[in-house]
């Protein structure tokens, strides 16, 4: 049994099979996720976990080279979140419509689903690699 780390084995899966340039994404709840694309769901309830639980769980785990948020998240709590954790580039599209957030989520390999409720607690990363 493993003593430390992503304990979840979905999640610790999908993360095993990230490669340079793949993206994923970290959600609230609420965020609509099309069919074909896999939810790593860890919402329990409502708040729990947070995004911000998430997020460091994942740290430790990944190298990061960019980020995408809603511009709606521009100066707000969740990309404050984002921003302490994570020293990558952030781009921001607006929420909805063509090429926005929820349009780019159809690029991502999964979607970790987090039990936040702040609005606009959403970020598509993409990965880096450590050499």
């Amino acid at each position: 049994m493993l003593t430390h780390g992503i304990l979840n084995s979905q999640l610790a899966s999908a993360l095993a099979g990230l490669r340079h340039k793949d993206l994923f994404v970290v959600s609230d709840c609420g965020l609509p996720v099309p069919h074909d694309i896999e939810v790593v769901d860890l919402a329990l309830m409502f708040g729990i976990p947070r995004f911000e639980d998430v997020l460091d769980a994942l740290k430790p785990e990944l190298i990061l080279e960019a980020g995408t948020m809603a511009e709606e998240a521009r100066g707000g709590q969740a990309e404050e979140w984002v921003r302490k954790r994570f020293d990558v580039p952030l781009q921001y599209v607006p929420h909805d419509g063509e090429g926005g957030l929820k349009d780019l989520v159809h690029n991502a390999k999964f979607v970790i689903r987090s039990g936040e409720t702040t609005s606009f607690a959403n970020v598509i990363f993409r990965c880096g690699v450590p050499f």
